[in-house]
């Protein structure tokens, strides 16, 4: 069954600078199944990524997620916070 994860980034801007340097829309990662992100009331944004696989999550994260991080200068805040929970489904319907 895929994989669910639920992130937040601290601001829209910095969500924007990160996705800019990931371009999914250009080069959709290999068992991404859906990305979607909701600006919240306190200027957070929550993404929600369901992924095919744990392997294929964490694949994106180490060629792509990660190095976008340090290149937009905030990998710091990736290697300070606990990382967010996946959790396998157990109903989807895609």
């Amino acid at each position: 069954m895929p994989i669910v994860m639920v992130t937040t980034a601290p601001s829209r801007d910095l969500y924007e600078q990160v996705t800019k340097l990931v371009d999914l829309a250009a080069e959709r990662p290999t068992g991404l199944i859906l990305h979607a992100a909701s600006e919240l009331a306190g200027g957070e944004v929550q993404i929600v990524d369901v992924w095919e696989s744990d392997e294929a999550r964490m694949a994106f994260g180490e060629t792509r997620l990660f190095p976008a991080f340090e290149a937009a200068g905030v990998g710091h805040l990736v290697q300070t916070a606990p990382p967010p929970p996946a959790h396998p489904t157990f109903d989807f319907v895609g």
